[in-house]
């Protein structure tokens, strides 16, 4: 009876884990997307000394949301503007999401300084103590989902908010009949800071892809705008830029260079032609404080424009490396499930090749799991789980076959120490194990979050499959077992 017991008490075990970590993975998303992280150091890249930008008496400044620098380069207004000017790539940091590099590109302080990582839908409240706070009249319009420009801390934002909700936009249909007509006002005005939003690239980047025909119809309409919003006072001094690119696919957030990595340029008086490989974000925000004769914090890491564009970052300066100690603790975490794996297995065929498999078969189909990546956000992750089911009986059959020559604690070892320990590792390494217990934190951590989705219903699913194997074992015996000799009868008497 006690094998069968054990039997019967690991399958429980595993099946509440199959059913809890889909669970944990929803509840990690949700984090991810909705609150803020903790505040911390910013990525290290190199200093420059110099001077700034002397003020401007007018400052517009325009984001062409989602738009990707390859896209950037074929338009004529936009390269017609940087050719008369200072223009640079320029590395949004991580991770790529608008409200976060806005607020970076506003405060000259970087998401990990800020924390604001994405707030999906969560407008600052407060609005954002940075430049546009400092500027009297400072005037801010957008085309749609105008909750993210008005977390900024602008004088006067358009569109207004409904009243009823203040994430949507008052009267949506009129507005975005109307909105360019304002914009255009904003930009004649007087007003010493003007920033116009232009989000319709990055509603096609998600609707049809940042590859698709679309992209582009709308990329081109953008640089249209641009060029009336120019004219309308082209003796400003002018800062274009965008907040992050797109997957040909569509969607961004993670760590990718040619996510991360968009075209910028300021021109107009008292900025000579010039150009520079790869500059941060927050070293625009501090050409735009100077601009607007604004101080920024004193822990801004913004570095004078052109000073900037003489002293580049590295490819990937702008990407936060991971603590050291979380770091090493997901390794020891990694090394003791492979450890396991080892010993338990004993023979080759018994390690987790399915679980090997499930990894590949994921990159080779959906592509890496990055921020950027829609099917890492997906609630039920249909997209993803599709791909490796197959792997998942393999999971099931070689717990079958196993337990006839090993005992069963040794074969669920085998089987599933590796998915649990990677997965483990990834939380540890990604800060989400307080996130995992219930604190409102957003553990946003370049490459690992992200891994964290596919691995959590990657040990789910395997967890269920060898729940599975372990109650065929206690069924099994039932089925093969011989019937009993039936007890032997006396001959009936004859008569």
């Amino acid at each position: 009876m006690r094998p069968r017991i054990v039997a019967g008490v690991i399958a429980c075990v595993l099946a509440a884990l199959a059913w809890t970590l889909p669970q944990v993975r929803r509840a990690l998303l949700y984090d991810v997307t909705h609150w803020d992280a903790r505040p911390a150091a910013p990525a290290a890249f190199p200093g420059a000394a110099g001077l700034g930008l002397a003020p401007a008496v007018r400052t517009r400044v325009v984001v062409i949301d989602g738009l990707s620098a390859e896209v950037a380069d074929t338009l004529s207004a936009f390269r017609t503007l940087c050719a008369r000017g200072a223009s640079a790539t320029v590395d949004v940091g991580f991770p790529t999401v608008s409200l976060p590099v806005e607020v970076a590109l506003w405060s000259g302080l970087t998401q990990q300084q800020t924390g604001v990582v994405n707030r999906y839908e969560r407008p600052l409240d407060p609005p954002l103590v940075g430049i546009p706070s400092q500027v009297a009249g400072s005037w801010a319009v957008a085309e749609d989902h105008g909750w993210i420009v008005r977390s900024l801390g602008f004088a006067k934002v358009e569109p207004a908010p409904d009243p009823r909700d203040p994430v949507k936009d008052a009267d949506p249909d009129a507005w975005r009949a109307t909105w360019q007509d304002h914009a255009l006002t904003a930009v004649a005005s007087a007003a010493r800071l003007v920033f116009v939003h232009i989000l319709r690239v990055d509603t096609a980047g998600h609707r049809a892809g940042g590859d698709s025909a679309a992209y582009r119809a709308a990329a081109q309409e953008a640089d249209a705008l641009l060029a009336r919003l120019v004219a309308a006072d082209a003796g400003a001094r002018w800062f274009v830029v965008s907040d992050h690119g797109h997957l040909p696919r569509g969607g961004h957030g993670g760590e990718e260079p040619a996510i991360r990595q968009v075209t910028g340029c300021v021109a107009g008086p008292g900025v000579a032609v010039a150009h520079g490989t790869r500059i941060h974000v927050v070293d625009v925000a501090r050409a735009i404080a100077d601009s607007t004769a604004t101080p920024l914090a004193r822990d801004a890491r913004g570095r004078p424009f052109l000073a900037a564009l003489a002293t580049p970052l590295g490819h990937d300066d702008a990407v936060p490396a991971i603590a050291l100690g979380p770091g090493a603790v997901a390794f020891l975490v990694l090394a003791a499930g492979i450890a396991l794996t080892l010993l338990a297995a004993r023979t080759w065929w018994l390690a987790p090749w399915w679980f090997v498999a499930a990894c590949v078969a994921l990159v080779l189909v959906r592509g890496e799991p990055t921020l950027s990546a829609p099917f890492v956000y997906k609630p039920a992750g249909r997209d993803m789980y599709l791909v490796w089911l197959p792997m998942i009986a393999l999971a099931c059959a070689v717990t079958l076959l196993g337990v006839r020559r090993q005992p069963l604690v040794r074969v669920v070892a085998a089987q599933l120490a590796l998915p649990l320990a990677a997965t483990a590792a990834v939380l540890t390494a990604s800060g989400a194990w307080s996130a995992v217990f219930g604190a409102p934190i957003a553990p946003v951590v370049p490459r690992f979050t992200a891994y964290a989705s596919p691995l959590l219903l990657m040990a789910s699913h395997g967890a269920a499959a060898v729940a599975l194997a372990a109650l065929a074992t206690l069924v099994r015996p039932a089925f093969g077992r011989r019937a009993p000799p039936a007890p032997p009868r006396t001959a009936p008497s004859a008569g």
